[in-house]
Formats: structure tokens, C-alpha cells, sequence
């Protein structure tokens, strides 16, 4: 009698979870480098805040929310075996934002003296709680697809607040404010379509069938 072993196919990696961890990396390395004064008290960064520091605490903590708990809503094994968890994350996920965005514009509106910097603050969180409010709209009109779409435009934008601090990993910083407002716009630009190239890479890698019209 023949035996024949079948040989098990390597693990494929998710690239999902790859991207996720990148990102989980990229937050580690702001909140070390950018953001050390949150714990150290004799940071000069602090004198700058003080105006509207109980604001930027509400802002900051409804931020950090939508920040941990967007990957939390691309998990298919989250919304296939937890639904009403994921559905209360979702509402979590969308308050949250709906309080951080309007902050951000009215810090922006009162204590942000670069004019460019402020109309850019607008654009950017005016978007985020766009794209929040239009996830919640489909999701209450149970279109599914058009509602991941809307979460990870959401998502793009939840997460320029570290791309936007990232390059300081490396000590790189700008040279004028201009030059940062500038970046931020490029960063508002990529929230909207690098989050439907990351859905859509699968179609837009697929081959075509052979004699498919």
C-alpha cells in the first residue's frame, strides 16, 4: 500500500494584521518621541497648552478611543461571532469622534495663530467627522460595503494625527510651519484614498480570466 503524505500549505500571512501592526509601531514611536510631555511635568509643552489644556484632554482622550478601537472594527471574526460587540464599538467608535473633531476645530478656531494651519484643521477634522457620521448613516441603512468604506476613509483620518508626528521618529522636522501645513494637507488627500486602495487591492490585483469578455 502507497502512502502518500499530504503536505500542509505554509501559513499565509494576513497583510491586514501587517499593516495593523506597522501602524501599532508607528504609534509607540510618536507617543515616545512627540508626545513624552503627557508624563513629564516640566515640559515646556505644557506652558503652550495651559490655556486650553482641560479642552485638548477631552480631545486627546476621545482621539486615543477612535484610534484603538478602529482596527477592532476591520475584524471579520469580531462581526461574525461578537455582532452586538462590534455594533457597540461602532457607536463607541463614531462618538467618539464626533467629540474629538469639533474640539479640534474650536482649539483650532481660538489658540492656532497661523491662519493656513487653522483652514487646515477645518478641512481635516471637518472630514473625519464626515466620514464618521456617513459610516453610521449606512450602517443604519444596512449597506454594508458602503459602510466599511466610510469607517476606513474614518480611520484614514483618525490616524494622520501620528502620520502627521511620525517623521519626527527620525528627527526630521520642518523647517516652517508652512512646509507642516502643507504635509498635513498631502495626509488629508491620502486619508480619502489610501483607505478604498487597501479594500479594493484584492480587485485591483486579481488577473483577469482567460477569455472573459
Amino acid at each position: 500500500m502507497t502512502m502518500t503524505h499530504t503536505v500542509p500549505a505554509p501559513a499565509r500571512i494576513n497583510a491586514k494584521w501587517v499593516l495593523f501592526a506597522v501602524m501599532a509601531l508607528l504609534t509607540l514611536g510618536v507617543m515616545w518621541t512627540d508626545e513624552r510631555f503627557l508624563v513629564d511635568s516640566a515640559d515646556e509643552e505644557w506652558a503652550h497648552i495651559a490655556p486650553f489644556r482641560w479642552l485638548l484632554l477631552i480631545h486627546g482622550v476621545a482621539g486615543f478611543a477612535a484610534l484603538f478601537i478602529g482596527p477592532l472594527q476591520f475584524s471579520e471574526r469580531l462581526r461574525r461571532t461578537h455582532t452586538k460587540l462590534h455594533r457597540v464599538l461602532g457607536r463607541v467608535y463614531i462618538g467618539a469622534i464626533c467629540v474629538a473633531a469639533p474640539m479640534a476645530i474650536y482649539i483650532g478656531e481660538h489658540w492656532e495663530e497661523n491662519v493656513h494651519s487653522a483652514i487646515e484643521g477645518w478641512a481635516q477634522a471637518g472630514g473625519w467627522m464626515l466620514c464618521a457620521v456617513l459610516a453610521f448613516v449606512f450602517a443604519m441603512k444596512r449597506n454594508i460595503p458602503r459602510h466599511r468604506q466610510w469607517v476606513a476613509r474614518s480611520y484614514g483620518f483618525t490616524f494622520v494625527f501620528i502620520m502627521a508626528r511620525a517623521p519626527h521618529i527620525v528627527s526630521w522636522h520642518w523647517k516652517t510651519n508652512d512646509d507642516f501645513v502643507t504635509y498635513r494637507w498631502f495626509l488629508v488627500f491620502a486619508a480619502l484614498i489610501v483607505p478604498d486602495l487597501i479594500l479594493q487591492w484584492d480587485e485591483l490585483t486579481k488577473r483577469r480570466k482567460v477569455g472573459a469578455a
